[in-house]
């Protein structure tokens, strides 16, 4: 593979797929321009919105998918580094139903035919979750809780671990839905999780500030620009 085409595969496949070849000879015929297109590729990524679509559905369920994950993937690294800070994890607690709410809201509404189909996807899209979540269980019951720092940080990475594996399938499993939600519910279930993001992240600069840590710090504020990234495809496009 030339560094062209590898520069082009940082790009999302719907991008790929209508510009791909132009990129490419883009590339190959200026090469200093790569820097322009590292910077072109993370814009692209942070933006689903925009990304080339044959409906609204698609690009709403782009936009639902990223606010999920995002949001979700942030609530399990911020409990992780605020678990022990006084105060903080029941305000995490409540962020946690401020992401569920935001995923009810955007959330298709498929017909109820598909209802079973859509199950039997999610069921099988968390099963690999689940059987990792159910390992690190039984590890630990089978064992009393007692374990060495290397095995303990093993299991808890696994044990987190399956808890993002199973956010970034639900948000893969809504954004294959292809209903289209209602514009309302829609821009209001992206505020509502970006509002979570913030929250999560702004707990996650009151532990760094509480206990110095730059990777906290880092996340809270990745987080805290979620709401900024976050549009809905009708005001993206």
């Amino acid at each position: 593979m030339t560094v062209a085409q590898w520069l082009v595969r940082l790009y999302p496949r719907a991008f790929r797929d209508r510009w791909g070849a132009d990129l490419t000879a883009e590339v190959q015929a200026y090469p200093r321009s790569w820097p322009n297109l590292l910077a072109s590729a993370a814009d692209v990524w942070l933006h689903p919105a925009v990304w080339p679509a044959r409906s609204v559905a698609q690009r709403q369920a782009r936009v639902a998918a990223m606010a999920v994950v995002v949001t979700g993937i942030g609530w399990f690294a911020a409990h992780l580094t605020v678990e022990d800070t006084r105060g903080l994890p029941p305000v995490l607690d409540l962020c946690a139903i401020v992401v569920v709410t935001g995923l009810l809201l955007v959330a298709p509404r498929p017909a109820p035919a598909t209802l079973m189909a859509i199950g039997l996807r999610l069921l099988r899209a968390l099963a690999g979750p689940a059987v990792l979540g159910a390992a690190v269980v039984a590890v630990v019951h089978s064992s009393g809780g007692s374990f060495a720092p290397p095995a303990r940080l093993t299991l808890l990475l696994c044990w987190w671990g399956a808890w993002v594996l199973a956010v970034i399938q639900v948000g893969r499993t809504v954004a294959g839905v292809g209903v289209e939600v209602p514009a309302r519910r829609y821009r209001l279930g992206v505020r509502v999780l970006g509002a979570a993001a913030a929250a999560i992240g702004l707990t996650q600069l009151v532990a760094a500030i509480t206990t110095p840590a730059p990777a906290p710090a880092a996340l809270g504020l990745c987080l805290l620009a979620v709401p900024l990234v976050l549009r809905s495809p009708e005001t993206a496009v």
